[in-house]
């Protein structure tokens, strides 16, 4: 898979783009890693290979040189810079967590971007159940306590399961990280104090579906029912399911797929 770079002045943006390249654009903006999603691109590029016939799919990373103090609100820009010039509008959105605020911002302040927005795993504000996981994982970062660091992000994000299946992988995962990557995590995650768009979200006319896990702990069901409510958008709850149903549901894919196809 190839990454391709934005530059626009001071601003370097990666991407990586699949799919039909005359297909209708559909943009994916994750949520927060403790390594670049352009280290998963091929991953990605399979996930979603039912997305991949009809659409033109554009996966779109924070900008490099994070800033200090970089908010929620300057990614949403800075997404919007990227978009704009690679000639996206009336797009299908697609935000997960941290994505997700970013996708609400954007469709808010730019709504000619958004022809439909999907959002899963994801709040219209950082609720304390999520203060409390960001503050330790700021702590493990800080110190570089780097096992600490993958075993509380798989456990948080992930059901029981599927981390006692995965957790030498998670284990393994930590020698990968420098530090330049535990900074740039570092300024993602603290770029979400203060995020709050509740008051601006019954202003999007765009179709939205809100996705969510009964059971995800930095994002409770409750978050997503208030999106859609204040949004007027469907919503799906998957029973049993944790923050990363994204990844361990294959059934989000198909969801995804239905209401983006539908007239």
């Amino acid at each position: 898979m190839t990454i391709n770079t934005l530059q626009i002045n001071d601003l370097t943006i990666e991407y990586f783009r699949f799919g039909d390249p005359a297909g209708k654009p559909f943009v994916i903006i994750p949520g927060v890693a403790v390594r670049s999603v352009m280290e998963s691109a091929d991953f990605i590029n399979v996930q979603y290979r039912a997305l991949a016939e009809e659409y033109d799919i554009y996966v779109i990373d924070r900008r490099k040189d994070m800033p200090a103090g970089y908010s929620v609100y300057d990614m949403a820009d800075d997404t919007v810079r990227a978009m704009d010039m690679l000639y996206l509008k009336n797009a299908v959105v697609y935000g997960v967590s941290q994505g997700g605020m970013i996708g609400q911002t954007i469709a808010v302040k730019r709504p000619d971007l958004v022809q439909k927005l999907i959002l899963c795993s994801t709040s219209s504000h950082i609720p304390q159940d999520a203060v409390k996981i960001i503050n330790k994982w700021i702590e493990f970062a800080e110190n570089k306590n780097l096992r600490a660091l993958m075993l509380s992000f798989a456990e948080n994000i992930y059901t029981k399961a599927y981390c006692e299946k995965y957790r030498d992988a998670f284990i393994m995962f930590e020698r990968l990280i420098t530090d330049e990557d535990l900074q740039r995590f570092l300024i993602m995650v603290k770029g979400c104090d203060g995020f709050d768009v509740r008051d601006s979200l019954e202003s999007i006319d765009a179709p939205v579906l809100v996705l969510g896990g009964r059971d995800d702990k930095i994002f409770p069901p409750e978050n997503a029912e208030e999106i859609a409510e204040l949004t007027k958008g469907e919503l799906y709850i998957y029973e049993n399911a944790a923050h990363g149903v994204y990844d361990e549901n294959a059934d989000v894919i198909a969801r995804i797929k239905e209401f983006a196809e539908r007239t």
